[in-house]
């Protein structure tokens, strides 16, 4: 980092830790710090905390989740008209209240691992909740959320759990469960890739738990047991592939 330069970490960050090297060519001059300043923006709101409902869920089912959110604010803050939230899987059939009024919002941008929801109006201190269906596949699955302004591109502020452990789902069923994979499927029982045009390809995709880095692997033996291809799939998700 150099003087002015800004911080190379994306927002948000909780914490901020410095290190300087003061160093001389000279033997006879020690370096010396007169000052040290640091240049942040203010925060959106005075504080947020959010929570999660239902915290538990059956494994890769989908089930349908409330986040609620309430936010701290005074005269000063400028608010949010953003949320960004990760999530496990795709949402869908997204809905919004602001102050318990159904409202629509002016964008939701939904990817595989996360959801982003564009309000029609700047939220100060309103209490909020974003319902959603989703699937969770790994036991302790945090649901974040990040309040943003669209007048402010890059800055994101934080949202903390109402208490422990309130942002955080839970999959009973698989803590004792020796189950792996779920939800195996062939989009054709048959494959024979001899270039003929019939059955040369087939796609597989698989649901796979408790495992935290996967590294999935499909081996194509024909009918003597000789392998003839070796397969390296693309992650969907964080644990769909």
């Amino acid at each position: 980092q150099f003087s002015g330069e800004t911080f190379k970490s994306a927002s948000p960050r909780r914490f901020v830790q410095l290190e300087m090297i003061l160093s001389t060519d000279d033997p006879q001059v020690a370096p010396t710090v007169r000052s040290l300043a640091i240049e942040f923006d203010d925060a959106l709101v005075q504080g947020a905390r959010g929570s999660i409902m239902p915290r538990s869920a059956r494994p890769n089912e989908d089930t349908r989740f409330v986040y609620t959110l309430w936010p701290q604010s005074d005269e000063g803050d400028e608010g949010f008209d953003l949320l960004r939230f990760v999530l496990p899987g795709r949402a869908d059939d997204i809905g919004v209240q602001i102050g318990g009024e159904n409202i629509v919002p002016n964008q939701i941008l939904t990817q595989q691992d996360s959801l982003l929801v564009v309000l029609p109006r700047t939220v100060k201190a309103d209490s909020l909740q974003v319902d959603f269906t989703t699937r969770v596949v790994r036991n302790a699955t945090v649901f974040g959320l990040d309040l943003g302004s669209s007048t402010r591109p890059g800055l994101w502020q934080s949202v903390e759990a109402t208490e422990r452990r309130a942002n955080i789902v839970l999959l009973p069923e698989l803590t004792g469960s020796a189950r792996l994979i779920d939800d195996l499927r062939f989009s054709t029982p048959v494959l024979t890739p001899n270039g003929d045009g019939t059955n040369d390809q087939v796609e597989i995709s698989l649901v796979i738990f408790k495992v935290e880095v996967a590294d999935p692997r499909v081996e194509i033996f024909d009918l003597s047991g000789r392998i003839v291809a070796l397969l390296l799939p693309s992650a969907t998700g964080p644990a769909m592939h």
